[in-house]
């Protein structure tokens, strides 16, 4: 039953895009190369097309002006590590770069926007891949944590709200998994549990980092994006079907959740099917680990986690139903305050502004979160580089020509429809419902 209602008071409404994805410039003003840059120069065809992306660094003003359109509350971002550090290692930052994010900064804090600064989103400088061999080696928590404390030191006057790490479970299973994430390597099981594993550790060092040495004069928050499908029994009185959507659960999403957010550990599912690759937490590790994220940063949408051709075999079936993960998340790990981080849906490439199925998504996704969260992230403010799916899809609220010069931040359907839910905080019973009209509004 959907329902017309209105949010809280105080609900947080935002937008979020990813440095890699909009900010292009990816050689300009001293910035460094990321595993990302070397990765689709190396394996895209098309490369070179890639490189401006929708040029954020340069047209910051027109992020700005899209920002003011919707009349959000916050913008969720990422700062580009090799931007601010072209070689990774904390030294004198790069200053066209550090001036790029305080312009940014100061811009939101002038529009009474809150930023939500992202330190990690993928785009780990290519040189700690190379010197270290990236997450994989435990020398990157440290290196990480320093850049984090000089990010705290220069913008957390301005930064109440902070993720260290977008989706580390695709950072691992992609990255070293798949291959079809940076760096791209396949097939490497152990790689993968031992990069999630770093991840953790680095989440909860730069956590400690902030409480101990920010926290008391900056007063902010800190958490981690944690992403995940939704998996129900075909026969939800079958006893084995149920337990199975159960163990999915854990191997995703509990992987990184129930450490970080239950006791310290990893799920038992993992430990039992995985003995032979999956580190071990010591009980000093396991006691520093828990309770390092001040909310749940929750990402849904778009399934990049679908298991390969066993959901019939397994009696599971994939669900969009964005309620009953929060249930599920509220029963696991003791009712947690909830921010959806990222939310959102792909549309095909040739969609330009009538984005209605976008719209159908984000009507049902948001109204099924009314009364459970504290803040909600539609995903992305524009178009973008979408990952392993470059630009053959797009996800933006604003629509973007890749082959302009000027790159003009177009609204969507969708941004005219979440502008009007912002500004009537939810579903109003006049609020229009493209679910039943498709023409545009």
């Amino acid at each position: 039953m959907f329902l017309y209602d209105t949010f809280p008071k105080k609900f947080l409404w935002g937008v979020g895009t990813g440095a890699f994805q909009v900010e292009g410039s990816w050689r300009k003003d001293g910035k460094g190369p990321s595993i990302w840059d070397h990765f689709i120069h190396s394996d895209f065809r098309d490369a070179a097309s890639i490189d401006d992306s929708s040029s954020s660094y340069n047209f910051l003003d027109k992020d700005l002006s899209a920002l003011d359109f919707l009349g959000v509350t916050f913008y969720q971002f990422s700062i580009s590590w090799p931007r601010l550090f072209p070689a990774g290692m904390i030294a004198n930052a790069n200053e066209k770069g550090l001036h790029y994010y305080n312009t940014l900064i100061d811009s939101l804090v002038h529009r009474n926007i809150e930023p939500i600064v992202t330190l990690y989103h993928w785009d780990l400088p290519l040189a700690l891949q190379e010197k270290y061999g990236g997450w994989k080696n435990e020398s990157v928590i440290d290196i990480f944590n320093d850049y984090a404390t000089f990010c705290f030191q220069i913008f957390g006057d301005r930064v109440k709200y902070w993720i260290t790490i977008h989706n580390p479970y695709l950072v691992a299973w992609h990255g070293y998994g798949t291959g079809m994430h940076a760096p791209g390597e396949r097939g490497k099981i152990a790689a993968v549990y031992t990069v999630g594993h770093n991840l953790i550790k680095a989440h909860a060092k730069v956590w400690h980092n902030y409480n101990t040495r920010f926290r008391p004069h900056q007063k902010g928050f800190l958490s981690i994006t944690l992403g995940s499908h939704w998996i129900e029994p075909n026969k939800s009185d079958d006893t084995l079907d149920i337990n199975k959507c159960q163990q999915s659960m854990e191997r995703v999403l509990g992987w990184f959740a129930k450490p970080i957010h239950g006791d310290g550990d990893y799920p038992e599912e993992l430990k039992n099917k995985l003995y032979s690759f999956l580190p071990n937490f010591t009980e000093a590790e396991k006691n520093y680990i828990k309770g390092t994220a001040d909310f749940f940063a929750f990402s849904f949408g778009p399934n990049n986690f679908k298991p390969p051709n066993t959901l019939a075999k397994m009696g599971q079936n994939l669900s969009l139903n964005l309620r009953e993960v929060l249930n599920w998340i509220k029963l696991e790990y003791t009712n947690p305050r909830i921010l959806i981080a990222e939310n959102g849906w792909f549309t095909d490439s040739h969609v330009k502004t009538e984005d209605t199925t976008a719209i159908y998504m984000m009507k049902n996704f948001i109204n099924k979160v009314l009364q459970d969260v504290f803040g909600y992230t539609a995903w992305s403010l524009l178009d973008g580089f979408e990952w392993q799916h470059a630009y053959s899809t797009r996800r933006g609220l604003f629509y973007v020509d890749f082959n302009s010069k000027q790159k003009e931040r177009i609204p969507k359907s969708s941004a005219l429809y979440y502008k009007e839910i912002v500004q009537e905080n939810g579903f109003s019973a006049h609020l229009w419902t493209p679910a039943s009209d498709s023409s545009s509004p």
